[in-house]
């Protein structure tokens, strides 16, 4: 089997798998909120085993990327909201 995307094929496939979304999401391909192919569209479109497919959204969900509904699918995650925390501290006391 040919690497599933830009990864090398020394990678296992479910990290190139994982990659591959990643990339799709990356470049706003799958935006937030967007359905991501299901196991089996993935598992025809690659020639991968369901176990492979299953591993990479599994992972992707466990580390915040994807969201997964039963029974309506796997979704991308709205991107986690960034603040920076400023400590706002008495002049008078500094002085």
């Amino acid at each position: 089997m040919k690497p599933i995307g830009a990864a090398s094929a020394a990678q296992p496939l479910y990290r190139q798998l994982k990659e591959h979304i990643l990339a799709q999401m990356r470049s706003g391909q799958w935006a937030p909120g967007s359905r991501v192919p299901s196991e089996n569209q993935l598992v025809a479109k690659f020639g991968i085993s369901r176990m492979t497919a299953n591993r990479a959204l599994r992972e992707l969900m466990q580390d915040g990327y994807l969201d997964r509904v039963r029974g309506l699918g796997t979704f991308v995650k709205e991107a986690p909201r960034q603040s920076s925390l400023i400590e706002l501290r008495n002049i008078a006391e500094e002085i």
